[in-house]
């Protein structure tokens, strides 16, 4: 049973705060200092003498300004630190809680195997690319306590271990680590040998690389390329090697060696251990040039794409018979063919784009690029909708769930295909980053508190926390949200919030770009830069500004979706004088600028109603532009496109915000 299906059983039996008062008054909360545990945790890793490191400052520049009250995702990055941070317990080294069950009274964030999360879903990877987009500084204990746990994790042979003891909940609720391998080569099931104090896997380590890589291009320290290198080598001295091709099988116990019968796995358990190790070993060798990283990758790709029986030879998605357990909902797998779980199929997909692009490899580029428009097909019988960018949790007919993973990592597809010139899928990227992704980012919680009231009260216990718990949870991502409702079950699982705050760094980082005395606006979203501030009025109004800060030979603005290429709808002015423009492609030449300049681009916008099928459900949406401005029929829980009235309206709102541009960014 994976954690996925298990996170179910777990949490199961376990209107009035507008985004600006979130700012003055939660986001700058700080964690409490009164955890639920007595005194601080003694835990136990496998080591405790680490070598002196530094986290370096987060420098930029910083200063005030009037920006339009529209989406603005270095605003949204602050509340993606304030949720990685905010949801860690101090008296367990910062150690997040991986699960917050909103059904309950009161509603409870808790403690299992399952905090690991902190690392195989990448809280460690997100939030030092958070910090560098806004240079923000709340709760800089917690970085400062991860690496140092971290370091105390990795063992004598490179990888990193997970502590068992001095954790009281370390054994509650543990998944994928079966079967375990010992230092003899024989393997028991985990839960056989309670005296184990550590223990691994290829899905640990994955997010591990990715973590050392960025510390390293920050300061590049050969403390975290070193540690990448004796991590590297000690995996692939674990894999089962098939010519061309090899897998990692199961958890390790320190000093474990491999039987040779281990069975090959398939299916969701293969991207798991494996699948998204491609990704770590891809990041590592494109910032090192390491050989040996680049090697593992290339037949772990091999062994995912030909050999988990994962995908097919287009890149539809496959379900195997391990896969077919209980999905919830009353409903059932059974004789389905194509499907399975959709946040294991595209993270897989993200992996293997990231080798692909490492080694220039076009066969794997053209694989993943038709996995990635199978997946966001609305006419596979799936409930898929691109248009809000809605995608289930398991590709099964009905499923009524949208999982907040999925829609980060087709985010970050997409994101990743157009800048790799694979395909134009920006247009698609602005509905889905507007819409289902912007709602899933959890932004009020009056609600939650009202959804608690109505269930019955249960003690909190020894492994929960009840303090302030929405609260501490603002920033983070949905795990279960329908089309029109926050939530349908449960609450969060906090892989979620991990995939989607690095998915805001992808936006983040890819809303502008400049290259060869170019500036390039991909995505008509709020943005500081070095060469350029971006002010978007949309949805209120078809206008975006640009306040050039860099002298550039070509300024090339995307046109919105609804702006036929061509079209003589779409003004520029130049500080206030209109100046012809040209098309090039969906982008047009704005011409010359120098610093100082300040563009205006104008276009028509528009309200319209559509019918749209977004899981089970048939929704009547009204959007202006690509904004849903409206759903029908609402949400009972926590009601979606709740607070977006105002976008109907023609008048911009404004907002006074600090705005960061920091002096170098992480190319990720």
């Amino acid at each position: 049973m994976d954690r996925r299906h298990f996170v179910k059983n777990l949490v199961l039996s376990s209107g009035g705060l507008a985004l600006p008062t979130v700012r003055s008054s939660i986001l700058r909360g700080r964690t409490p200092d009164n955890p639920p545990y007595p005194a601080k945790l003694k835990i136990q890793y496998i080591r405790e003498d680490i070598p002196p490191f530094e986290i370096p400052v987060y420098r930029g520049q910083s200063y005030q300004d009037t920006v339009p009250d529209t989406l603005d995702i270095a605003e949204r990055a602050k509340l993606g630190v304030h949720a990685l941070t905010s949801i860690t317990d101090p008296a367990a080294d910062y150690e997040v809680y991986w699960a917050a069950s909103f059904f309950r009274n009161p509603p409870v964030m808790s403690h299992d195997f399952n905090d690991w999360v902190q690392i195989c879903e990448g809280f460690q990877e997100a939030l030092p690319l958070l910090r560098t987009a806004t240079g923000d500084d709340l709760n800089t204990q917690v970085d400062r306590s991860w690496m140092e746990a971290f370091l105390k994790c990795i063992g004598p042979d490179g990888l990193l271990y997970v502590p068992l003891k001095g954790r009281p909940w370390s054994r509650l609720n543990s998944t994928e680590l079966d079967p375990l391998w010992k230092p003899d080569g024989t393997s028991v099931r985990f839960s056989d040998d309670p005296s184990l104090g550590q223990v691994t896997s290829g899905e640990v380590c994955a997010r591990a690389l990715g973590t050392l890589t960025v510390y390293y291009l920050r300061d590049r320290n050969p403390l975290w390329k070193e540690a990448g290198e004796r991590m590297v080598n000690r995996l692939s001295s674990l894999a089962v090697q098939k010519g061309d091709y090899c897998y990692l099988v199961g958890g390790f116990e320190p000093n474990a060696k491999v039987g040779q019968r281990a069975e090959m796995p398939v299916g969701l358990i293969a991207e798991e251990w494996d699948g998204r190790l491609i990704q770590g070993l891809s990041q590592y060798y494109k910032a090192t040039g390491y050989e040996p990283a680049r090697e593992m990758a290339e037949k772990l790709t091999k062994y995912f794409r030909y050999h988990a029986h994962y995908y097919d030879e287009q890149g539809r998605f496959l379900w195997t018979d391990s896969d077919r357990q209980s999905l919830g909902w009353g409903l059932s797998a059974k004789g389905q063919v194509l499907g399975g779980h959709g946040h294991g199929h595209t993270i897989g997909l993200l992996s293997i784009l990231e080798y692909a692009t490492a080694v220039n490899n076009r066969d794997t580029l053209t694989f993943v690029k038709s996995s990635f428009e199978w997946a966001k097909r609305q006419d596979g019988g799936f409930g898929v909708s691109a248009l809000v960018g809605w995608f289930p949790e398991w590709y099964l007919p009905k499923y009524p769930s949208c999982e907040g993973c999925i829609a980060a990592d087709m985010i970050a597809l997409g994101v990743k295909l157009s800048v790799a010139g694979l395909g134009d899928y920006w247009d698609d990227v602005d509905r889905w980053v507007r819409n289902d992704f912007a709602e899933q980012q959890l932004t009020r919680v009056d609600w939650v508190y009202r959804l608690a009231e109505r269930q019955p009260r249960k003690p909190v216990a020894a492994n929960e926390v009840a303090e302030r718990m929405p609260e501490r949870n603002v920033g983070a991502f949905a795990g279960w949200s329908s089309g029109n409702d926050w939530t349908i079950r449960g609450g969060i699982m906090h892989c979620c919030t991990g995939n989607s705050t690095r998915a805001l760094y992808y936006l983040w980082e890819n809303i502008i770009e400049h290259e060869q005395e170019t500036l390039r606006v991909n995505l008509l979203l709020n943005r500081a830069s070095r060469w350029a501030d971006i002010y978007s009025y949309i949805p209120y109004q078809g206008r975006v500004d640009l306040k050039m800060k860099a002298p550039s030979k070509s300024v090339l603005v995307r046109a919105p979706e609804w702006v036929s290429t061509g079209s003589t709808d779409i003004v520029s002015k130049v500080n206030g004088t209109r100046r012809p423009l040209r098309w090039q492609g969906r982008y047009v030449d704005l011409g010359a600028a120098k610093q100082g300049d300040t563009f205006a681009v104008t276009f028509p916008i528009s309200e319209r109603t559509v019918k749209e099928n977004i899981g089970p459900q048939t929704y009547s949406l009204a959007l202006k532009g690509n904004n849903v401005v409206s759903i029908d029929p609402p949400g009972q829980n926590g009601p979606l496109y709740a607070d977006r009235g105002n976008y109907r309206k023609d008048q911009v709102q404004w907002l006074k915000l600090r705005r960061f541009v920091p002096d170098e960014s992480i190319r990720w």
